[in-house]
């Protein structure tokens, strides 16, 4: 049995893409090694694909103080020696990174042992840790086309963003149904947004006519009860939630900037504002630049203000937008990548 590496984690952003390849890889026969970190997503849920999982205390450099970076620094390069040692140890055909600061060892270890690396970006502005595995990947997998100035244009192949196979399925046959009443699904991001989450529930009280379903993360928000608000610390099968929505609100993270896409819904965006390179705004430009979604940026996020922008998106052709909508989104990302090695 061929064994290949992967690693992607610390958070959702990474990690359920390289899941959805992981799958794909596995279903062909692969032997599949996930490397991870002790500290991310990975350590709560596992990697369900993964014939070995292998978790290793190691620490992010960006957002830290200079004893935090040099913490982190030196906690990157003891992982990768051991990470090498495994490598020389498993022989892997190839591995794939996903990005973020856990991917790393194995994208610097499989430098130094000649195993061919490839990666994916799942955002407009790449991190710095795959502009630098970048330099020795034999293949580079992008999401938006934004991307590709920032990387060899030689080796750069747009394939979109993996989804789970369970978005893919249901997004395929998926068709808009307009209905006389509206929902609205607001969605956090998998961290949560305290300020969205408290202006959907005041909204929901002076908006009884619309349905709202808010996913509020890990932020406690004060909650009435109404009839016409249904609340949610974390969702599983997004797919339902995308199906009964007419319009959503949300962060703009790739993972749900790309299953919106595949379900052809309009959104209204507001960019997490502390993104690395203020990647989630650029993760929608291109779209609103196009008149398909609309984009409010948090320091002018207001009650009074998401409430027109809620309205006038409810007054739109949605149909229309839907079925234009539809047409950016790359459903088979998965296979694209699977291909390609």
């Amino acid at each position: 049995m061929k064994t290949v590496f992967i690693s992607g984690g610390g958070t959702g952003g990474h990690y359920y893409p390289a899941l959805a390849v992981a799958q794909a890889l596995k279903e062909k026969g692969y032997k599949v090694v996930y490397i991870g970190t002790d500290k991310g997503i990975e350590a709560k849920k596992g990697f369900p694909y993964a014939d070995e999982v292998i978790l290793f205390e190691m620490e992010a450099v960006r957002g830290r103080g200079l004893l935090g970076k040099v913490k982190g620094v030196y906690s990157l390069l003891k992982t990768t020696f051991k990470v090498k040692k495994v490598i020389e140890k498993e022989n892997p055909i190839f591995s794939v990174c996903f990005g973020g600061y856990t991917s790393f060892p194995l994208g610097v270890g499989s430098f130094l042992t000649k195993t061919p690396l490839y990666i994916h970006e799942q955002n407009s502005i790449p991190s710095y840790t795959n502009r630098l595995l970048s330099l020795f990947a034999k293949k580079i997998f992008i999401t938006f086309e934004y991307t590709k100035k920032f990387f060899n244009p030689t080796k750069t192949f747009l394939t979109g963003m993996p989804l789970r196979k369970a978005i893919v399925e249901e997004a395929k046959k998926y068709i808009y149904t307009p209905k006389d009443k509206k929902t609205v699904l607001v969605v956090g991001g998998s961290q949560g947004a305290k300020k969205l989450s408290q202006i959907t529930v005041n909204l929901a009280k002076t908006l009884p006519e619309i349905e709202f379903i808010l996913i509020k993360g890990k932020w406690e928000v004060d909650i009435p009860s109404l009839n016409n608000l249904t609340v949610y610390d974390y969702y599983e099968n997004m797919e339902k939630l995308y199906k009964q929505a007419d319009i959503v609100v949300s962060r703009s993270g790739s993972g749900t900037v790309n299953e919106i896409l595949a379900f052809g819904k309009y959104a209204i965006f507001v960019p997490y504002p502390y993104a690395a390179s203020n990647h989630q705004f650029y993760n929608v430009k291109w779209l609103y630049d196009l008149g398909l979604c609309e984009i409010v940026e948090e320091k002018d996020l207001t009650e009074e203000i998401l409430k027109e922008k809620i309205n006038q998106s409810l007054n739109k052709n949605l149909l229309k937008l839907h079925q234009e909508i539809k047409k950016y989104s790359i459903l088979n990302s998965v296979d694209k990548i699977v291909e390609s090695f």
